[in-house]
């Protein structure tokens, strides 16, 4: 470990010593990256959920049959359209057969790209609505269904401006007949999404940035302070999001739509953290009397260790989602290993280069920093912690224990929340006024088989399935020329999203065992659609956490071993990450299924909370347990050290939690349920992480077990220094003045 530290601090030195030539090049690299990264972007990332499942699941045999016999286009979306008379009469013969005509025209639509300000791609080029069908009429003839589907990519920003292209072209000319048309499903629902909460999404901005510059300004009084490590990080976090895009394209694998996005807020978080520990190490060096670069070499070579043990801890927990089946969380974990490398290299290169950039000027125009305060809050804490270490472990664990308790009554949500008030939220409510829910979403049953099919062989399984419950629908069979496949779509009465729709879907469910039993002789049978994937991705993601949580867990151990030198310390740690973890969970839960009354939690809330936690739990517990290392190093009794270290470690913890929670928290103000959902639990996560877990049970547990959570390293033999001063004593709030 000394070579690996004496390396680090030699990279800070030099980073120190040639401030301005490593900024350049940093900036210079993430720009080339941002550069090559951008045009690819779209190529690798996919939301077809069934696309990251293995082929023995069911759902996905069923769609790549769909797609090879019955038309299914791969890359595309599901749309369903809605037509009827601008004056809300039943439509005529007339009316349907302009329909029909206007209908058929569809496909020879091609958007126009001529105002785009970049070249369209050739997936781009390919966007086009195939495959219209009139579908049957409904509310006594007043309404006439017609379902398509959109070729592209609808996390696209191009593809959903040729949808809107679309849109407005078929509004246009169905008004010229005096008629309405109207979108909903697929990419009609998910552009109407993004432009609902475009708004929102700035003044989320708005707020992650002010939230993060007023608090930094708040903990250092400087104006620098509050505006350069949100910069510097947010660059890199841009660079590390651009290299996990080049690295799919060259490797040629997909990943999820959300995952870019996904990983620089990850990255902004961990990178805000890594800034924030190691300008107070700087602050506490400048304060000693060095210069700039001296003290921004002292403070890389202390905290970069701290940074390293914590990113090489991340690494590794993802490693094991290498192990999973579902696709989603296999390609997350080189993704995040990538990008947590990236951040290690900045935090140990690019911000001891800033900081020593800056100087003194980090934190003009205060000067209140200067004197070392000996009788703050946090040692005041310090001291609280150090003297009744069994009280302050036992109140903490109680607290996260009693949350932790909720997490077992979770459920998962695979419904995003789609915002009401848009477009295609209006066509879908009128269309389930007529119909059923299930009708612009239906669960597809494919038959294959070796022999011909009778026209008569499909008339059990359709009056089965006619009984199973919340089937509101089942069309009749639909045969290839041959007779030797078919299709029966069925419709239900409730949500394809919701966990009765994935029950009734799932292996064993109502809706498969109906369909399995009434297979005729020499045929397969396979059930599709929204409910039936979710349904398998449910049960991939099941198995896969049983698997994961455990690996990581395990991995995580080993790195905090070899990084601490110590066999017992890691151990409570890693049993303190996983309590936060737990009660995390278990605070989401009480919240939104408890109180708010929603039928779950987003189901990837689970896995990215779990990463949250991770990445902060052990950052902070890195830092703290390092400090506390170091204090028992200059011979500190048990009780000393914990007073010491929260003294020095509780202020950027707390200031770090305080600033990231307040970040994450902004996203709350989504309408989007996931998002919400996802904001409150990461928000919860890093103030559990700062407030209790960090600063309080870590400490207290450490002042309980004493030098022998050291063991087998030396400091567990060694005896304490007696010459080092006793415990400040506790005062009121009110006489520290």
């Amino acid at each position: 470990m000394k070579t690996d530290t004496s390396i680090l601090a030699r990279i800070s030195a030099a980073a120190a010593r040639h401030p301005w030539r490593v900024i350049v090049i940093w900036l210079t690299a993430v720009a080339a990256v941002a550069f090559l990264a951008a045009p690819k972007l779209w190529q690798v990332t996919t939301n077809d959920t069934s696309h990251f499942l293995p082929n023995k699941y069911e759902s996905v045999r069923a769609t790549q049959f769909g797609q090879a016999h019955f038309g299914q286009l791969k890359d595309a979306t599901a749309v369903t359209a809605l037509v009827r008379r601008a004056d809300g009469k039943a439509l005529t013969r007339a009316d349907r057969a302009r329909t029909q005509t206007l209908v058929s025209e569809m496909s020879a639509w091609r958007p126009d790209w001529s105002r785009s300000k970049t070249k369209p791609t050739a997936a781009e080029r390919e966007t086009r609505p195939a495959q219209p069908i009139v579908g049957p009429l409904a509310g006594n003839g007043s309404d006439q269904l017609v379902s398509l589907q959109f070729r592209g990519n609808d996390q696209d920003p191009a593809i959903e401006k040729a949808f809107k292209q679309f849109r407005r072209h078929e509004a246009a000319t169905f008004a010229a007949g005096g008629m309405t048309v109207g979108f909903t499903g697929g990419i009609a629902s998910t552009t109407d999404q993004v432009d609902h909460q475009a708004a929102t999404q700035g003044l989320q901005q708005v707020l992650l940035f002010a939230a993060v510059i007023l608090l930094s300004a708040l903990f250092f009084r400087g104006v620098l302070s509050a505006i350069v490590p949100l910069f510097a990080v947010a660059q890199v976090a841009a660079g590390a999001g651009g290299l996990v895009v080049l690295a799919a394209s060259a490797f040629g694998y997909k990943i999820d739509a959300s995952l870019p996005s996904l990983v620089t807020t990850v990255l902004i978080g961990i990178g805000i953290d890594y800034f924030l520990f190691m300008m107070f190490r700087f602050r506490e060096r400048l304060r000693a009397g060095e210069d700039r670069k001296q003290a921004a070499a002292a403070a890389g070579a202390r905290i970069s260790p701290v940074i390293a043990s914590a990113a090489l801890a991340i690494m590794v927990a993802f490693a094991a989602l290498g192990l999973a089946q579902f696709g989603q969380f296999r390609v997350l974990g080189p993704s995040v290993a990538i990008a947590i490398g990236v951040m290690l290299l900045a935090g140990i290169t690019l911000l001891p280069a800033v900081l020593a950039a800056s100087g003194r000027k980090l934190f003009w125009p205060a000067k209140a920093w200067q004197q070392d305060r000996r009788d703050g809050p946090a040692a005041r804490l310090g001291a609280f912690v150090a003297r009744r270490p069994g009280r302050v472990a036992l109140l903490s664990a109680g607290f996260l224990a009693a949350f932790a308790l909720a997490a077992t009554a979770v459920n998962m949500n695979y419904n995003a929340g789609a915002a009401p008030t848009t477009q295609s939220a209006r066509v879908e409510a009128q269309i389930g006024h007529v119909l059923p829910k299930g009708v612009i979403d239906p669960q597809h049953i494919y038959i294959s088989s070796s022999r011909p099919l009778a026209p008569t062989s499909l008339n059990a399984m359709r009056e089965r399935l006619a009984h199973v419950p919340h089937v509101a629908r089942v069309s009749p069979p639909r045969f290839l020329p041959g007779a030797r496949a078919a299709e029966i779509d069925v419709a239900l009465n409730i949500d394809s999203t919701t966990g009765a729709a994935l029950k009734l879907a799932g292996n064993g469910g109502p809706l498969r065992s109906a369909v399995h039993a009434t297979t005729p002789a020499g045929a397969v049978a396979m059930v599709g659609g929204t409910a039936s994937v979710y349904a398998d991705v449910s049960s991939s993601i099941t198995k896969d956490l049983h698997v994961i949580f455990p690996v990581a867990a395990i991995l995580i151990l080993l790195i905090l071993i070899v990084m601490l030198r110590s066999a017992v310390a890691p151990l409570y740690l890693l049993a303190a990450v996983g309590l936060e973890f737990a009660a995390t969970l278990g605070a989401a839960v009480a919240v939104f299924q408890g109180v708010g009354g929603q039928p779950g939690v987003a189901f990837t809330l689970p896995l990215v909370l779990f990463l949250f936690v991770v990445a902060i739990g052990t950052d902070y517990n890195m830092l703290i347990s390092d400090r506390l290392r170091e204090e028992f190093t200059a011979g500190a009794s048990p009780r000393e050290a914990v007073a010491a270290a929260i003294r020095h470690a509780a202020p950027p913890i707390t200031a770090a939690g305080l600033v990231l929670a307040t970040s994450f928290g902004t996203l709350m103000i989504y309408d989007n349920q996931a998002t919400k959902q996802m904001g409150f639990g990461m928000a919860i996560g890093i103030l559990v992480a700062s407030f209790i877990v960090s600063t309080l049970l870590v400490p207290a547990l450490t002042a309980l077990i004493g030098k022998r959570a050291w063991w087998p390293n030396r400091i567990a033999r060694e005896p304490a220094n007696r010459s080092r001063k006793p415990l400040p004593t506790l005062r009121p709030v009110a006489d520290s003045k």
